[in-house]
């Protein structure tokens, strides 16, 4: 008779219990951080969108320049609704440079900016041929309201007769179900641009 002795079958049942306990937490624990890793780069796209999409209108809108035109004596601004026009210098966007009018406009769920170049003699560009940029997709909501003066409450239009830029302008946008941060801008108006 030999010495040697084997498993039983009770231990080997317990060891590949166990053995398949440890495979089922590794596997689980791979899957657990493979979807942190997505919602994190999502996430971290997501604030790279507002972060670009938030300085591009920061900067054009802070460039705002209240024009004088034949048509406009006044300036040009115009806002009211989910639109906003202003006109300001733009930097070599499809070989274009110079002074622009800059539409900004929530079409669906899309935010679109359209540029026009500037024409002292035009009351209003014709917006309609004009090809339009997407700025961000799956938008809710966009609202544009602005005012006069520190002190004063903040309005939701800007029409013909209002006279140059306003002081300061709020864009709040829902994208994708979530609130971004109140985007408040005041316009430099250290120089105004005069046409003939």
């Amino acid at each position: 008779m030999s010495d040697q002795r084997g498993f039983t079958l009770v231990e080997v049942v317990i060891s590949l219990t166990l053995m398949s306990l440890l495979v089922v937490a590794t596997l689980s624990a791979v899957r657990t951080l493979g979807d942190t890793q997505q919602r994190v780069e999502a996430a971290t796209l997501r604030l790279e969108e507002m972060r670009l999409v938030s300085q591009f209108l920061r900067n054009s809108l802070r460039q705002a320049v209240p024009v004088l035109t034949m048509a406009r004596p006044g300036g040009y601004f115009l806002a009211g609704g989910a639109e906003l026009v202003w006109i300001a210098p733009l930097s070599g966007v499809e070989g274009v440079a110079g002074l622009q009018y800059k539409r900004l406009f929530l079409q669906g769920e899309t935010l679109r900016i359209q540029f026009v170049p500037f024409n002292p003699t035009l009351e209003r560009p014709e917006w309609g041929g004009v090809k339009s940029h997407v700025l961000l997709g799956q938008v809710s909501e966009f609202t544009v309201s602005m005012r006069e003066a520190a002190p004063s409450d903040w309005r939701s239009g800007w029409s013909e007769q209002d006279v140059g830029v306003p002081q300061s302008v709020k864009l709040q946008l829902r994208v994708r179900e979530r609130y971004w941060p109140d985007l408040v801008v005041t316009p430099d108006l250290f120089q105004a641009l005069v046409s003939p």
